[in-house]
């Protein structure tokens, strides 16, 4: 059974090189390898060690959460069409019509779970990121949670009406619909989560990029 043999910080990179029987396998993010427990003298092959690093937030979050994630996505479809037959969801996340576990990633990091349509026609009308937890713990004043990559897709797409809408089921229904800032430099938090570092760009409610559902409602059904 091949063993690891070596751990090397890169201090500058922030990053753990993995030695397996001698030879280099693969560098593991800091924030991520804590949560790892990889150690020298530990049985593991280098490509259970690269699909570990590749795959760790999918695994770490689970098929429970996945499953809510599908939830959030079918509830957001619902409410989308029934406030306008004219309107149209098709779902084109990936993996956002299932809740197994896919061992890929998407093609582009952030990129949205549904598009918003002019009912049988093929235009665009935005395209939306759905997100959230199943309980709101944002606090007071409350908080929301977006992954900078949700926004850094927004901003490499200008052209595109882009939103990500945050749904908490808990302690009861809330939904809030952020429409990024391509002009804002977001600051970029990072937030504990088991036992690995998770990256979050952490809006408030009183800024201007946060706004109730029902105003994305109003704003798709003006673009008819």
């Amino acid at each position: 059974m091949p063993v690891i043999t070596r751990i090397e910080y890169k201090r500058d990179r922030d990053k753990h090189w993995i030695y397996v029987d001698g030879e280099y396998c693969c560098s593991i993010r800091g924030r991520t390898f804590s949560a790892m427990d990889l150690e020298v003298g530990q049985e593991r092959s280098c490509t259970e060690i690269q699909d570990m690093e590749q795959y760790f937030w999918k695994r770490s979050y689970g098929e429970s959460s996945w499953q809510a994630e599908k939830v959030r996505s079918d509830r957001i479809i619902e409410l989308i069409e029934d406030s306008d037959r004219r309107l149209e969801v098709v779902v084109t996340g990936f993996g956002a019509d299932t809740n197994e576990f896919i061992a890929e990633h998407p093609s582009e990091a952030g990129a949205p779970d549904l598009q918003v349509r002019a009912r049988g026609e093929d235009r665009v009308l935005a395209l939306v990121e759905v997100t959230g937890t199943t309980r709101f713990r944002g606090g007071n004043p409350p908080t929301y949670w977006v992954r900078p990559d949700k926004l850094e897709y927004a901003r490499n797409h200008p052209d595109s009406d882009v939103w990500i809408v945050l749904h908490y089921a808990e302690p009861s229904e809330q939904i809030v619909a952020i429409r990024p800032d391509n002009t804002r430099a977001y600051d970029v938090s990072e937030v504990p989560i088991r036992g690995a570092t998770e990256h979050f760009v952490i809006f408030s409610s009183d800024e201007p990029e946060c706004v109730n559902f029902d105003a994305l409602l109003d704003h798709l059904r003006s673009k008819l």
